[in-house]
């Protein structure tokens, strides 16, 4: 009797099983760069067996799953609560308790920031934790997110003071800053800042590499060694940050190329319209079949005597 022949699909899964087979017979004479690079490849390979899977499957999966409890979901919804907040000017932020999270942005003339200047793309967003871990409420929590701005206020009023004095081009002026804050629930801030840093990018942010170091605070150059940071290089004055023995991490010229192409990379927002439909578009599940689309087994159901959604 004739061996049936097996069906093209069997043939390619037959193939990948025994291929799947090899790979783990040579694991244990990969060299570790050899094996880091295949699990890389399998990690990667097991996202597209799952897709083919979703894909054969006539049950579709949502794509994704709402969890309010979820700390991304959180995470999500404070950050867009932020941005309903209004803007107000950096130096005139008023002093009250709480923490949470900060965007702040920029209106001036500084040739290296003209794609984000005037638009929705802060330079800089951050969080305030609040002083007592367990606070519950805000003054319990103390005036943690003023004491963030007013401290980036301070950085940002003292290297503008000292392009003035030195004559510089382009200073940093206060008044051409704005913020957004919003006080929020304990540890909330935790994962809403980092979406607003996957969101918006900002330069002045250490994560994305480019102009960090607002936030630093003078590290001693005697107690180890360090460079200029971006940020002091661009913008001079903290006099802990000009000390003859800290040498430049980058050059001028090198910070403004390199934000030149972030900001070709990352258009900025241009108004808060695009910013939440982004938001929203992460609560998005996978669209249901249009009425003019009916399921394939929807008159299989109701033959069979499955009651119609409409009785």
């Amino acid at each position: 009797m004739a061996r049936k022949p097996r069906a093209p699909e069997q043939s390619v899964i037959e193939e990948l099983r025994e291929r799947l087979t090899r790979l783990r017979e040579m694991l244990p004479t990969l060299s570790k760069p050899a094996a880091k690079r295949a699990m890389t490849e399998l990690l990667s390979l097991m996202g597209e067996i799952e897709g083919a899977r979703a894909d054969l499957d006539p049950i579709k999966d949502p794509g994704a799953w709402f969890d309010p409890a979820d700390p991304d979901t959180a995470g999500r919804l404070v950050a867009l609560a932020l941005i309903a907040q209004e803007r107000v000017r950096l130096d005139r932020i008023a002093r009250t308790y709480g923490s949470g999270v900060y965007a702040i942005y920029y209106r001036g003339d500084h040739p290296a920031y003209t794609a984000v200047s005037g638009t929705e793309t802060p330079m800089y967003v951050g969080k305030a934790d609040p002083k007592n871990a367990n606070a519950r409420l805000p003054r319990e929590q103390g005036p943690q997110l003023y004491g963030r701005l007013a401290d980036h206020r301070r950085m940002i009023l003292t290297v503008g003071e000292y392009a003035k004095r030195e004559g510089l081009t382009h200073p940093l002026r206060i008044e051409d800053f704005e913020a957004r804050r919003l006080v929020c629930a304990t540890n909330a801030q935790l994962v809403a800042e980092r979406h607003l840093i996957g969101t918006f990018k900002p330069v002045w942010n250490n994560e994305i590499g480019i102009c960090w170091g607002i936030s630093k605070h003078g590290d001693a150059a005697t107690t180890r060694a360090n460079k200029r940071s971006p940020w002091d290089v661009m913008h001079p004055g903290r006099a802990w940050a000009m000390a003859e023995s800290l040498a430049d991490s980058n050059s001028p010229e090198d910070i403004t190329r390199r934000l030149g192409e972030h900001f070709e990379q990352n258009p900025p927002f241009l108004d808060t319209v695009g910013i939440v439909q982004g938001f929203l578009a992460s609560f998005v599940q996978n669209a249901a079949l249009s009425p003019e689309e009916p399921s394939e087994d929807s008159t299989e159901m109701l033959a069979e005597g499955e009651p119609d959604a409409s009785e």
